[in-house]
């Protein structure tokens, strides 16, 4: 993006290149989870193909993230410091990071599908996009709580959102434990590298919720500080 579309961004509000990049992220997010849902449904075609699609969207959120710190304004009055700003930056460019990672796994090695662990997984899978989904919303909701000077009915709507973050998380971690119980119930069935990508890729999936959970706490510091 030209340094002149970017510093006009800011003008308008500190959070719209937030909202962008975001916007990038989730593109990465949804190309990992269906890549994902493609091999719990058997189909490990052409994943190196798709993997390397996963990374190049990761790559577009970093060079928005880097057009941001780039243009960050400097000696003007934002509503929040640059220091909260670029914090929240680094924990969405996190959730980017977690869905390259997925991605560059299963062009390793795809994960061995069980057949009683194929719905918990897409549970699973779900969940933790559910996870994202629900603080998207939360960011999308910063402009409004600048309007209401981080405070009022508008800010404690927020607060119940970012709650809902973190029961979304919460559920996840459940799904985890009783997943990984499921892979060691099968272990006889998995070699020592098919074990060790379940678990990896169960951690890898995890992140997705676990930075969707920060940087909606994140946002409940705002709230606090102000």
């Amino acid at each position: 993006m030209p340094i002149n579309a970017m510093a006009r961004l800011f003008g308008r509000s500190p959070f719209v290149p937030l909202q962008l990049h975001l916007d990038k992220i989730s593109d990465c997010v949804e190309a990992s989870v269906a890549l994902l849902e493609r091999i719990c449904a058997g189909d490990t075609t052409n994943i190196d193909k798709e993997a390397r699609a996963v990374s190049k969207l990761e790559h577009k959120a970093d060079l928005v993230k880097n057009d941001i710190r780039n243009n960050l304004p400097r000696g003007l009055f934002m509503a929040i410091d640059r220091s909260q700003l670029l914090e929240i930056l680094s924990l969405q460019d996190s959730i980017a990071d977690q869905g390259e990672d997925i991605a560059v796994l299963m062009s390793i090695r795809p994960v061995k599908i069980l057949a009683e662990l194929s719905e918990p997984l897409k549970e699973y899978i779900e969940g933790n996009l559910n996870a994202f989904h629900k603080v998207k919303e939360v960011i999308r909701e910063l402009d409004a709580l600048i309007e209401s000077g981080f405070g009022g009915s508008e800010a404690n709507r927020v607060d119940g959102m970012i709650e809902a973050v973190a029961i979304a998380e919460h559920e996840c971690d459940i799904m985890q434990r009783k997943l990984m119980k499921g892979v060691l119930d099968h272990e006889d069935e998995l070699s020592v590298g098919d074990f060790f990508i379940w678990q990896r890729l169960l951690h890898e999936i995890a992140g997705i919720s676990n930075y969707s959970e920060k940087l909606a706490n994140r946002v409940r510091m705002l709230l606090t500080l102000k």
